[in-house]
């Protein structure tokens, strides 16, 4: 049964020896996309325009390109920090680079694999969807009869894992976690071999602190885990979500903070939050407005916006009105609230979710 094409020896030879290990979460960025009206707009961090085009979607800079998307065609291609076009938007859908690798689709074809010299390097032809390249692996799905399943590809190309799981996340510290056929979920290395059993109703990639946020299947109670599978803490919760070293935990629909052993070190008291950014300050929202506290749960910036995100390389995005800016750690606005959106990628930065590329699917009739 075959998954994709193989390309010839001497192309594979520069896929296993191009790219390193970069990652597609950042930690500071030159450029902001920023939207107003019918354009699209990079400025650096003083609101200066660096240039811009006519863009309906746009991501920050990974292996020094980002991805971007007409207006007129919404087809999706490739520029530089210049803001030349490198690779044609020539894409029905496409991925940021990783590992000096993006995934690219065109009309009526199945996924392809370019390095970033723009050389195709493999296709999937059997693949509905695919994610970017993460520790050299790139999971992808394929329908069956019985629904979409999902494996992994390695950087040769090959199906190291066979696509034998309802629902996978990318590899992180050696570790995958996959949902089996019972939805049950666990977590396997580069192998396939499991190596922390399926007995989880939800489970999170590894952070770079090596833990993740489990929910038993059995008792219902949050976890946290170690790459050997060993509980670190449990805990009663609606809610669990990791925030570097600390988590952000949701009871009696009210968000606070717990440390690293699960002591409560910030009551629930907000309607909403955010992570801790850099620096330690946190968006949280009380009575419909949103302003930051410090670890603390001291109020450093007054309640007082739409909506806020967590601070990223030094600013935090903000919603006035209908309209977006950016401010400093004192609140001060850098970034006027003059923009109509900011791009979704750097919003995705900086709420720790990586890059909000990272996913495409089959633009193929017979897997679409």
């Amino acid at each position: 049964m075959k998954y994709f094409h193989f390309i010839p020896a001497a192309c594979i030879f520069l896929f296993c020896q191009c790219g390193g290990q970069d990652s597609h979460f950042l930690s500071d960025t030159k450029y902001i996309p920023v939207f107003s009206e019918d354009s699209c707009q990079y400025i650096d961090h003083g609101d200066n325009l660096h240039f811009t085009g006519t863009y309906s979607d746009a991501s920050l800079f990974y292996d020094n390109m980002a991805l971007i998307c007409n207006q007129s065609d919404k087809k999706w291609g490739y520029i530089d920090d210049s803001g030349e076009l490198q690779y044609p938007a020539v894409y029905t859908r496409a991925t940021i680079f990783n590992e000096n690798r993006a995934w690219v689709v065109r009309p009526d074809e199945a996924p392809c694999a370019i390095d970033t010299k723009g050389r195709l390097q493999l296709t999937l032809t059997r693949a509905s969807k695919v994610m970017i390249f993460c520790e050299g692996m790139a999971a992808f799905a394929q329908k069956e009869k019985k629904g979409e399943r999902w494996g992994f590809i390695d950087k040769s190309g090959t199906p190291v894992i066979k696509p034998l799981y309802k629902d996978v996340k990318p590899f992180s510290s050696g570790l995958a976690a996959v949902k089996n056929e019972k939805n049950l979920w666990g977590y396997i290395d580069s192998k396939g071999i499991e190596q922390i059993p399926a007995q989880f109703s939800s489970a999170e990639s590894f952070s770079k602190e090596r833990h993740a946020v489990v929910r038993s299947a059995k008792s219902g109670l949050f976890q946290v885990i170690d790459t050997k599978g060993d509980t670190l803490w449990t805990i009663e919760c609606d809610a669990l979500i990791s925030d570097g070293n600390t988590f952000r935990i949701k009871k009696d629909k009210k968000w606070g903070w717990c440390d690293n052993k699960g002591n409560i070190f910030i009551e629930p008291r907000f309607e909403d939050s955010e992570s801790f950014g850099n620096p330690d300050l946190a968006p949280v929202k009380i009575r419909g407005k949103w302003g930051y506290i410090n670890r603390k749960g001291e109020w450093k910036i007054k309640r007082q916006f739409s909506k806020a995100f967590p601070f990223f390389d030094g600013l935090a995005v903000v919603q006035t009105g209908t309209v977006y800016g950016l401010i400093d750690p004192d609140g001060h606005f850098q970034i006027n609230p003059q923009y109509d959106r900011i791009s979704e990628d750097y919003i995705h930065q900086s709420i720790r979710k990586g890059s909000a590329f990272t996913l495409v699917e089959s633009d193929h009739a017979r897997y679409k």
